[in-house]
């Protein structure tokens, strides 16, 4: 990657990154208030996803392109909130469905546990595959519009068999680990294939909401599968050794639920289109090989 680009995503990271000083709760605080829009929104999220409270329609297909080629030239960021993935190739776009304009992703980064809940349940782990409308040029920009961003919200179940795809990104851990590394943009040694990470997308819940962290625009249509996919506990504890200050430890990092308010909730049942993101086996085996070296080593 060239050295402008790597800076100028470094930046654009950095400035969406440092809001105000706000924390997650610890054994010292319970959930803690952030101020603004996080108090006094409307529209906020996290929410509970219940299938005996949502409309349920049909149709709204989405449209992934791209999700099967591997990234190569990401970077990575412990902002003392989460972790975070960026530069990914545009050509990676969300569509379809309920969604008016195509949007680009522009960054992954994940929660431990999840943040919505389905029917009541709370899952180890939550990734956030956010998206930018085309119609704006940058996720800030896009940050001031009830339209601007989508979020695919891939919820992950506690699972005895390993989530591969995820050993690419906590292979990297250790770069940005401790405290003297927060906000430092390191490169992912290795590629990630996101087509590992998101289940079926035939049926999921759609609503409109916000970021679930500081500033907590408004501006969010959230896609939560109805399926979750497997991860196992070790794994998310490695997430756990991640320091957002000197020698403590990021335990959890999930918002509190919000109200769901009059908000309608849809649930979007069999949606035609493709059940599942296709790979191609030619880029299976070497993702899988690749693994299996690394663990061999």
């Amino acid at each position: 990657m060239h050295f402008c680009t790597f800076l100028l995503i470094a930046c654009c990271f950095w400035t969406l990154s440092r809001a105000a000083h706000w924390s997650y709760p610890s054994e010292e605080n319970s959930f803690l208030k952030w101020g603004g829009l996080c108090d006094k929104g409307s529209r906020q999220s996290p929410i509970n996803l219940s299938l005996r409270e949502a409309r349920n329609v049909s149709g709204g297909r989405l449209q992934l392109r791209n999700y099967y080629e591997p990234q190569r030239t990401l970077i990575m960021v412990n902002n003392g909130h989460t972790i975070s993935l960026s530069g990914f190739d545009q050509g990676l776009t969300l569509s379809g469905g309920f969604l008016k304009n195509p949007y680009v992703l522009e960054q992954l980064h994940l929660h431990w546990g999840s943040e919505h809940t389905l029917n009541g349940i709370r899952y180890p782990l939550e990734g956030h595959f956010v998206h930018r409308n085309t119609l704006y040029p940058n996720l800030k920009t896009a940050m001031n519009y009830k339209d601007g961003i989508a979020v695919i919200g891939v919820l992950y179940h506690e699972s005895s068999e390993k989530n591969y795809a995820f050993d690419s990104i906590i292979r990297n851990l250790g770069d940005v680990q401790p405290y003297k590394m927060l906000d430092q943009p390191v490169p992912l040694v290795g590629s990630l294939l996101l087509a590992f990470l998101i289940p079926s997308m035939s049926n999921y819940y759609t609503y409109a909401g916000s970021l679930t962290t500081p500033s907590c625009a408004e501006s969010v249509t959230w896609i939560v599968p109805t399926e979750t996919y497997p991860v196992k506990l070790g794994q998310v504890n490695m997430f756990r050794q991640i320091e957002y200050e000197k020698e403590k430890k990021l335990s959890n990092n999930y918002r509190e639920l919000q109200s769901k308010g009059d908000r309608d909730v849809l649930l979007v049942s069999r949606a035609s289109g493709p059940a599942r993101l296709t790979v191609p086996v030619f880029l299976i085996l070497p993702f899988v090989l690749a693994n299996w070296k690394f663990r061999s080593n």
